[in-house]
């Protein structure tokens, strides 16, 4: 995926975001921003846009690090999720969220995500 590991991470405080080669997404830490959308989301966005030019059929966002976010930061990921679940289905990747499940907000908020999006989202355990 040359478009995908091609994309800058942003920095910004309390969260870890990293590219690992070839499909997968690490973000790790807090995401507590006010304006998470203003400051994640268009990176959320250039990942999206990037792996659908890759023309890949699977991307692994690993977000079981992350400890806690707030709700302007979920709303990211619902977005992300309609996102993928509107593309046609020639375009679409499964979007694969790794959590881990003792962290209350991850089984929660992605047990709904996979609920909303059967089609596009799939839930992986971390090990």
């Amino acid at each position: 995926m040359k478009r995908f590991t091609g994309v800058k991470a942003p920095e910004l405080p309390g969260v870890k975001i990293l590219i690992e080669p070839p499909d997968t997404l690490l973000l790790s830490g807090t995401i507590t921003l006010k304006d998470a959308n203003e400051r994640l989301g268009p990176f959320f966005r250039e990942v999206h846009d990037a792996v659908l030019a890759d023309e890949a059929r699977k991307l692994t966002v690993d977000v079981s690090g992350l400890s806690f976010v707030n709700s302007s930061a979920i709303r990211l990921f619902i977005d992300w999720t309609t996102w993928v679940k509107n593309e046609g289905n020639a375009r679409r990747y499964a979007l694969h969220f790794r959590i881990d499940r003792s962290v209350t907000w991850q089984r929660t908020s992605f047990a709904a995500l996979s609920f909303l999006a059967k089609d596009a989202v799939v839930i992986e355990q971390k090990e």
